[in-house]
């Protein structure tokens, strides 16, 4: 028939142009089948990958949820530490010498603890250098209430002038809280910004670091705050019977027997060496030895300080006690002059223990 072309079709009855296409239909379509597997490794890949991103951003947010939440807990121990300290320290009631010393060496050893939990915190990469200065901090109020611990013996003791030093000593080591405070203050600051850019939240409100200032008062870096304190423990306060008390009667600059007054400038001629004449009295019921005389000159270059020790004072009696300036105070510059007598033990009332005036030396 000649409507059929031989040539459309060749034997086994397939099309010559079928036949010519398959190898290309069967290579497009198993491209394809490619091209869709490769696009579902790549969606799975992408899952994956983000899925990863998701449980490590979820297990960074909770590891700073559990630094700030970790950070509070210390934070909270430690500030009832400090009540628990100062608290005692201020009202010591009836407790023996050796209770009382008891107490503070119980309190140095959790001011240890708390330094333990700071340096054991899970800490961000990012908070790195913040945790750094907080751990600074501990140690510095671990060292200090040690350092109180270690003198509180001496501070007790019946003796004035060793109980005088230890006292000076222990509000010394009170500023060791000071820079604490300081410390711990600029490390909060660091970590709350830290926190604030991660975007971390505490009961849908953002996270911060509570405050924390363990010195309640500068007071207590006065000695004579200090030595008032310690007085009213019962094993200190029961040396003797009857009132016991010293009082600063007064103070003279020599050469040149320049009487001090509180309150009004004094000038004092010459070139040196100067010396205080400090006159201390005592309570009317009780004799009393090796009572401390401490002076302190600031406003200057530098601090002179001296001190010196009465020996003993019979009840009622008076004596004077002479204490050097050196090196000698700078010229023609007024100057502070404070000059304390330090408690006695027993002694509750120490307002008249101290005086403070204003001295220009050599003009």
């Amino acid at each position: 028939m000649e409507f059929l072309d031989e040539e459309a079709f060749e034997p086994g009855g397939a099309p010559a142009a079928s036949r010519g296409r398959g190898p290309r239909d069967a290579h497009r379509q198993i491209l394809a089948r490619r091209l869709v597997a490769l696009g579902a490794v790549i969606l799975i890949l992408i899952l994956i990958v983000l899925g990863v991103k998701g449980c490590l951003n979820a297990r960074k947010q909770r590891g700073f949820e559990n630094y700030a939440s970790d950070l509070s807990s210390v934070v909270a121990q430690t500030k009832q530490l400090s009540s628990d300290f100062f608290t005692q320290l201020s009202s010591p009631g009836k407790l023996s010498e050796l209770s009382f010393r008891a107490q503070i060496s119980a309190d140095a050893g959790t001011a240890e603890g708390l330094l333990t939990n700071a340096e054991n915190l899970d800490t961000p990469d990012e908070l790195k250098s913040s945790q750094s200065e907080l751990v600074q901090s501990y140690e510095l109020l671990r060292d200090g209430l040690a350092g109180i611990d270690s003198n509180m013996q001496d501070a007790l003791s019946s003796d004035n002038a060793a109980a005088g030093k230890a006292t000076n000593a222990i509000a010394d080591y009170m500023r060791y809280f000071v820079a604490r405070d300081v410390l711990f203050a600029q490390s909060q600051s660091q970590i709350d910004q830290v926190l604030s850019d991660q975007g971390i939240e505490v009961d849908g409100k953002p996270a911060k670091v509570p405050d924390s200032v363990f010195l309640p008062s500068d007071d207590w870096l006065d000695p004579l705050k200090v030595r008032t304190s310690l007085t009213a423990v019962a094993g200190t306060n029961a040396v003797s019977r009857g009132v016991h008390g010293t009082e600063l009667v007064g103070t003279t600059v020599q050469p040149g027997d320049v009487a001090l007054t509180a309150g009004t400038p004094a000038t004092v001629s010459g070139n040196g060496p100067f010396r205080l004449e400090v006159q201390v009295t005592n309570g009317p019921d009780n004799e009393e030895t090796n009572v401390l005389v401490v002076a302190e000159v600031t406003g200057g270059p530098e601090t002179i300080s001296g001190q010196a020790t009465i020996s003993k004072i019979v009840a009622g009696g008076t004596q004077t006690v002479a204490i050097p300036l050196k090196p000698a105070p700078p010229a023609g510059q007024e100057l502070s002059v404070q000059v304390t007598v330090e408690p006695v033990a027993g002694e509750t009332l120490t307002t008249n223990n101290t005086a403070t005036y204003q001295v220009t030396f050599g003009g």
